[in-house]
């Protein structure tokens, strides 16, 4: 570990209010998540991912998108966006006046076909023109890709899925991609490799992490990741959330205290350390999954 060729700051990607709250069977009140909103922008949190416009039948808990980003209190210089599953829900996000939007596709075509009903080809095809009427309407796209580190339906995934998926998200115009570990099935070791194998074959893309809980092993990872290169981790207030199509999936890497780790290295994130750490108190709150997925 080279500590001297650490950066000075790196940034949090806040994914809370999408990802923390979508597994959640009862749903949060809509004035409970514009406080979770404005909280976290209280904080300091640079970028927040709000919420998602997919249809209600498959995440019920997302079914007012619209009122929760109408309902927050928007601050100068933070970018707030929403997940999209498709270009309706571009529309719904244009519409909504948010800058930009994040698509998600997996290395896996059977949870590709679990959580989005459609082949890795059609999302691919999908993606590339989102980020078209996108680029229109002067909005950015983030793109995740999900299992890369691992699927919870076919087990270990070859590297080179997610590099060329990658590649091809930086061809059709997605300005920055995040690895997700889907179900915390990453390690020290992959998650230095396989980010810094992508790291150093993008050209113009920014590359994120997106680790899930595994008995804090997440936060070894992002130390890894740091190590390979990466400056933009993703984070949930209170360590909620996990994706509802990924059976054994665990709650997201806990922002505070990844903002705390980063802190105590001497690496600034911009975030307040009291007010996040309240904050995610706050998320927990809200969770009724909290000791199922989060422990």
């Amino acid at each position: 570990m080279d500590i001297d060729q650490f950066p000075k700051s790196v940034e949090i990607f806040e994914v809370g209010p999408r990802d923390g709250l979508q597994p959640e069977p009862v749903f949060v009140p809509t004035e409970k998540k514009i406080e979770l909103v404005d909280r976290l922008t209280d904080a300091g949190c640079p970028r927040i991912e709000v919420t998602s416009f997919v249809h209600p039948k498959w995440v019920p808990q997302m079914a007012d998108a619209k009122e929760v980003i109408a309902g927050i209190r928007q601050k100068p210089g933070v970018v707030y966006s929403a997940l999209i599953p498709n270009l309706r829900g571009l529309e719904l996000a244009i519409a909504a006046g948010l800058s930009e939007v994040v698509t998600i596709m997996s290395t896996s075509e059977s949870h590709n076909m679990k959580n989005l009903n459609m082949t890795r080809q059609q999302s691919l095809e999908q993606v590339r023109e989102i980020n078209r009427v996108a680029r229109e309407n002067g909005v950015r796209v983030r793109s995740y890709i999900a299992t890369v580190f691992g699927c919870p339906i076919e087990g270990a995934m070859d590297p080179q899925i997610a590099l060329d998926t990658a590649l091809r998200l930086e061809e059709y115009g997605s300005y920055e991609i995040s690895l997700g570990d889907t179900t915390g099935m990453a390690n020290p070791i992959s998650a230095y490799r396989i980010p810094k194998m992508i790291r150093e074959k993008l050209t113009k893309a920014r590359l994120a992490v997106h680790y899930h809980k595994y008995h804090g092993m997440e936060f070894a990872n992002n130390l890894a990741s740091l190590e390979a290169g990466i400056t933009i981790f993703d984070g949930a207030a209170g360590g909620l959330g996990g994706c509802p199509y990924a059976p054994g999936a665990k709650g997201n890497c806990q922002t505070e205290i990844l903002v705390e780790m980063f802190h105590r290295m001497g690496i600034q994130t911009g975030i307040d350390e009291e007010k996040i750490r309240e904050t995610g108190a706050f998320a927990q709150t809200l969770s009724t999954l909290l000791h199922q997925k989060c422990q």
